[in-house]
C-alpha cells in the first residue's frame, strides 16, 4: 500500500510538538526519505528524534501503510547536517512478526547512524 496523501503534513504535525521539523519528505514505492531539522541538535543524530519518527511510521502502519526503507538525515536549525540514519523495511516487518524485539529494531537503527 503506497504512504497516505498527507504523509508529509501528518509526520510534520505530529513531531512539532517535540522540536522535529520536516524539511523534506520524498516517498517512492520502495523508500522514504526525511529530511528533519531538530531543537534538540548537539554535534550528533539525536537517538530520540530517530525514535520519535520512527514510532510515529509504525503508527500509520496500523493505518495501512506498508513499511519501506527509510532514510532519515538530521539536520540542525541552520540547516546544517548533523548526519543520517536508516531503518530496512524488512525490520519493520520482522518487529511487527515478533522475530526481533523493540531493542534489537531500536539497536539496527542506531547502528546505521553516520554522523556528519
Amino acid at each position: 500500500m503506497t504512504p497516505p496523501d498527507d504523509l508529509a503534513e501528518r509526520i510534520e504535525n505530529r513531531l512539532m510538538s517535540h522540536g522535529v521539523y520536516i524539511r523534506d519528505l520524498d516517498s517512492g514505492d520502495d523508500r522514504l526519505d526525511v529530511t528533519y531539522e531538530t531543537v534538540h541538535a548537539e554535534e550528533s543524530v539525536p537517538h530520540t528524534d530517530i525514535g520519535r519518527v520512527i514510532n510515529l511510521l509504525r503508527e500509520f502502519r496500523d493505518e495501512g501503510w506498508e513499511p519501506v526503507a527509510v532514510h532519515g538525515t538530521a539536520t540542525d536549525l541552520e540547516g546544517e547536517e548533523l548526519g543520517t540514519w536508516h531503518a530496512e523495511a524488512a525490520w519493520f516487518h520482522d518487529l511487527a512478526a515478533d522475530e526481533i524485539t523493540e531493542t534489537e529494531f531500536s539497536q539496527r537503527v542506531l547502528d546505521t547512524i553516520e554522523e556528519a
